[in-house]
């Protein structure tokens, strides 16, 4: 096969690539202007509720624990720096957000 030839074939199929790419480029385009104007008529369509202004603000209820643990840390011969410590290292190595665990006692060993 000369090398003319061999040229031609990978130029054609570099240009079907391309053109495949800007296909696919026109398709995402497209669906993502059609999602993003399905969104907007679904929040223009959506009824705000009137305020009344004669009716009092509800009085906000006191924080409820999140989860079933409510309690608070017990420390045993530990200082509280020394526990904050050792939660950071705990979350840090486990890889678990501070808000998604539960201490419930921290207690030093001898």
């Amino acid at each position: 096969m000369p090398a003319v030839q061999a040229l031609m074939i990978a130029a054609s199929g570099f240009i079907v690539v391309f053109l495949m790419l800007v296909i696919l480029w026109g398709i995402i385009e497209l669906v993502s202007k059609i999602v993003t104007g399905v969104e907007s008529k679904a929040e223009t369509a959506a009824p705000v509720p009137a305020v009344k202004a004669a009716e009092p603000a509800p009085a906000a209820e006191p924080a409820k624990p999140v989860g079933p643990y409510g309690g608070e840390l017990a420390l045993y011969d530990v200082d509280e720096k020394t526990a904050a410590c050792l939660m950071a290292i705990v979350s840090d190595s486990t890889k678990i957000p501070l808000d998604h665990l539960i201490f419930k006692s921290i207690r030093a060993l001898d």
